[in-house]
């Protein structure tokens, strides 16, 4: 990648993040068992990484696409670029996860031990009683070729002999089968079905000598397009294409180090994947379970905090009268994102209450809100819910919910042909003296009430008249009753958001053309979109001070002379996942300040139904301007880039980490 050019190719930018996410497990300050959720977290990003981004690139290499991404390289360049640093990462995940063992098992905590005999007797009866029954060995043959490995389905390759004959035999864990076994001695031991499996092999074939085992996980293309134009039934539509997705070419496979290089060569013939596409593995294949251990003891986890209700909220407050007095603004998860929950509870039984609508583009299983909104529909108010049945990897249960919803009287509608529903919007309609209230609430983040604990978002909930017919036409516009308004305080993508952003950049361009202070801090997960990432270097060549805090995905390479100098670029990466879209702009001193459920992507601004909101209330102002000067100062969790890298920044006097300071300081 050339030093000279502003742009940044999209995949090795994520690595870099990733790569981020990933330093946090070597981190001195982050407890031992938080590091396996590090290690988990960054595992867990790299399998999507492989199954969409991967498996697209590779789609259009085979097709023949030459055409080049923002940063001058085709799909065949990038392939080859992403292949080298994801098996740097691999190997440096390798020996962080050995680290951590060693450190954990200082602690008693012994992670898939080695042989131990102390052990065998459990081992034993794991392998009896949960493992043995559910497995099916298929001995290689003529008659018994390699059977389908589903994606990331974990398993084991037994080389056997007999009558000095050579055979090949695979065992595919099934998804079912418990995958880590908790044993409590004088020290707490992890053991993995897989290496249960190896050592008890002699059981599986008992007519056989066992050669050698060897784990192996496959990877599979997941990035399938979807068929919706034309589709009769968008449900139909879905249910197909989830059968499909898991049935896509290989994109990665992971395998024990120990594998010999002429099974290997068998194992390609057989499967068909390429010499790049192998990932050599010493230890845990798969250490998305690692997700499991992290509860072991408490002193080696993060501190616990209590999110905190709005101030002068209580649980005898009238809700509704408590939102009417002062427009409400929480971030969580340092709020508790439970008085958006009991907000829907309390609609679903009020006898005021006309009607609740609501986006839904993931929600968690067993869901009070989604239980709340049928409760409502069986009270007989009118709800409506506009669900995203193409939220990745939430599709089937979006159909479950849809389902579900309709069966107890919900109006169900998905959406718009073409566009994902990424907009995050609740609307309660009372009627109070006569006269119709409406209730809105935006937000960056999902009405998921398992992430909105690990995930920093931003809610603002208003009784404001003009926000509410804002609300009421976005649902009518929806729902498909409408075009797109104009509206007083809100931008739609994919109509008006990119264009109010470059507006607005355009105009801080103008003051500091004009010799006057010129200030943009923008935080998002994402900056790819070239009209903006074009717009923000035009900026910066006019002077405009301009701070980006990304957490994933730049493709602004900061400090350039003469392009981008006056650009900064930090990511956060800590406990919580940070996920908000706040934009600020100086605008010679009205200071404007805009939060979005847009990142600053191509699909966010062209693809995508998103909602831009403009804060106008000065308390809310201050509050989204506090977040953003606590990013900027933190000093313990944030990383600056460098030209196509980043550093740590970690200061050891007048420490500041945001997300700590906001568990303890809301």
């Amino acid at each position: 990648m050339s030093e000279q050019t502003p742009f940044i190719n999209r995949e090795l930018s994520w690595l870099e993040f990733n790569r981020r996410v990933l330093m946090e497990a070597v981190d001195p300050d982050v407890p031992l068992l938080e590091k396996l959720k590090f290690l988990a977290i960054f595992s867990s990003n790299l399998d999507e990484f492989f199954m969409i981004r991967v498996g697209g690139l590779k789609d259009q290499h085979d097709a023949g696409y030459r055409k080049t991404d923002i940063a001058g390289m085709t799909p065949a360049e990038q392939l080859e670029k992403i292949s080298a640093k994801a098996h740097e990462l691999t190997h440096l995940r390798q020996g962080i996860f050995v680290q951590v063992k060693s450190d954990l098992e200082k602690k008693g905590i012994v992670i898939a031990p080695e042989v131990d005999p102390e052990l065998d007797e459990i081992t034993e009866a794991i392998f009896n009683e949960e493992i043995y029954p559910v497995i099916s060995p298929v001995t290689l043959s003529s008659a018994n070729p390699m059977p389908f490995i589903y994606n990331f389905r974990l398993s084991v390759y037994a080389v056997l002999k007999k009558g000095g004959e050579i055979y090949h035999s695979i065992i595919i864990l099934p998804e079912s089968m418990q995958r880590i076994f908790r044993v409590k001695l004088e020290k707490t031991y992890y053991i993995f079905a897989e290496d249960v499996l190896k050592r008890y092999l002699p059981l599986v074939f008992p007519d056989y000598e066992i050669v050698d085992s060897y784990c192996l996980r496959v990877t599979r293309n997941a990035d399938l397009s979807l068929e919706e134009e034309g589709a009769e039934d968008l449900l139909v539509s879905i249910k197909k294409y989830l059968k499909t997705r898991r049935k896509g070419g290989i994109c990665r496979l992971e395998v024990d180090g120990r594998l010999p290089s002429d099974i290997l060569d068998k194992m390609a013939e057989l499967m068909q994947f390429e010499k790049d596409d192998v990932y050599v593995i010493d230890d845990v294949i798969d250490m998305t379970s690692l997700f499991g251990i992290t509860a072991e003891k408490p002193e080696l986890c993060y501190p616990p905090f209590k999110s905190k209700l709005p101030e002068g909220f209580d649980e005898k407050t009238d809700i509704f009268e408590f939102i009417k007095q002062k427009d409400v603004i929480m971030y969580r998860p340092y709020h508790d994102f439970s008085f958006i929950s009991r907000l829907v509870a309390k609609a679903s039984t009020d006898s005021s209450v006309v009607s609740i609508k609501m986006t839904i583009y993931r929600a968690n299983k067993n869901s009070t809100i989604m239980e709340n909104l049928m409760k409502a529909a069986r009270n007989g108010k009118h709800v409506s819910v506009v669900i995203e049945l193409k939220a990745r990897f939430d599709e089937a249960r979006n159909v479950d919910w849809a389902a579900m919803l309709e069966e107890a009287g919900c109006i169900v509608t998905y959406g718009i042909v073409g566009l994902k529903i990424h907009s995050k919007n609740l609307l309660i309609v009372r009627k109070e003296k006569g006269r119709i209230v409406r209730y809105s609430h935006m937000s960056t983040g999902n009405f998921n009430e398992m992430t909105a604990g690990i995930y920093t978002d931003v809610d603002y909930v208003t009784a404001d008249e003009e926000v509410g017919r804002d609300s009421a036409a976005l649902f009518n516009f929806l729902m498909g009753y409408t075009e797109i308004a104009n509206w007083k305080h809100f931008y739609l993508a994919p109509r008006s958001i990119k264009s109010k952003l470059l507006e607005l950049i355009d105009e801080e361009i103008s003051h500091a053309k004009a010799g006057k202070k010129a200030r943009i801090i923008v935080k998002v997960n994402s900056i790819m979109e070239k009209m903006l990432v074009d717009k923000i270097i035009e900026a910066s060549q006019a002077g405009v001070n301009i701070d980006l805090i990304v957490r994933g995905i730049c493709a602004i390479q900061p400090g350039l002379q003469g392009l981008t100098e006056n650009v900064t670029v930090r990511s956060i990466v800590g406990r919580f996942l940070e996920h908000p879209r706040i934009m600020y702009f100086y605008a010679d001193g009205q200071e404007r300040i805009f939060f979005s459920t847009a990142d600053w992507m191509e699909r966010n601004m062209d693809r995508r139904v998103e909602l831009l909101f403009e804060v106008s209330i000065q308390h809310g102002k201050d509050f989204l301007k506090e977040i953003l000067d606590e990013n900027l100062k933190d000093n313990q969790k944030a990383w600056v880039q460098k030209g196509v890298e980043y550093k740590k920044v970690k200061a050891n006097s007048n420490k500041f980490n945001h997300q700590e300071y906001r568990a303890y300081n809301i």
